[in-house]
């Protein structure tokens, strides 16, 4: 049985589909194109204009990875909080071994080296299980560019279409604080006094995020009330 959010998304649709697709008064041809429908999963979730943010569940997330390459780099970490009315729900942590080389620098700048991600789960065991926890939910992520973009292209690698609304923090500090020397994630964090747990790894900048997110919206963003308001900071 899957769960109310799998339900509501086109997620289920695709994954789940009716008995009636795989007929047993369906041609070879039939048959091939249904087994390609299946080796391409959608993941979407578009909520209503006038949900109000505090009601809609929202998934902070940050990636630490082999290098800036979304076709040769991988991603070896995810952290993740889910939220719902700026409350952590649940939250989704892994290491993810990888054949990619790391490199000097990102070791030194992740902390993370070869010999932590021995044993550690692989992406293709590790990405259904975080679509599962991110579907129906809105994404954000301080530079929502780079995180967006690696987490479609290992979905497309997997045979995953991700198709929701994803916001950047990074964006709205732009708008929302005009005058601070830059909206790096440290100086955002220094601006609203909070610490880091872990820096550069990602559950210690989710946590970081997820506190400049509330600050961003409660108390420098009036304007922002539903997720339409949001709009104006999404990635593609």
């Amino acid at each position: 049985m899957t769960g109310p959010a799998l339900r509501h998304s086109m997620f289920h649709a695709v994954i789940f589909p009716g008995e009636q697709i795989f007929g047993n008064d369906r041609g070879a041809g039939q048959g091939n194109a249904d087994e390609a429908l299946m080796l391409r999963r959608l993941l979407r979730f578009v909520p209503a204009p006038n949900a109000r943010i505090e009601e809609v569940p929202v998934v902070v997330f940050d990636f630490e990875t082999t290098g800036l390459d979304g076709q040769q780099d991988r991603i070896i970490e995810i952290g993740a909080e889910k939220l719902i009315g700026f409350e952590v729900v649940d939250t989704f942590s892994t290491l993810i071994s990888t054949n990619v080389e790391l490199t000097p620098y990102i070791q030194k700048l992740t902390g993370i080296t070869p010999d932590m991600l021995v044993g550690q789960p692989e992406i293709e065991k590790v990405l259904p299980d975080f679509l599962k926890f991110i579907d129906g939910s809105l994404m954000v992520a301080h530079n929502a560019e780079f995180d967006f973009m690696m987490l479609k292209a290992a979905a497309l690698r997997l045979g995953y279409d991700v198709d929701l609304p994803c916001f950047c923090t990074l964006k709205m500090a732009r708008l929302l604080l005009p005058t601070i020397e830059n909206r790096k994630l440290d100086t955002l964090a220094r601006h609203y006094g909070l610490t880091f747990g872990s820096r550069h790894r990602s559950s210690g900048d989710v946590r970081v995020t997820s506190e400049v997110l509330r600050n961003l919206i409660t108390v420098d963003g009036d304007d922002i009330q539903c997720w339409k308001d949001l709009q104006p900071f999404q990635v593609d």
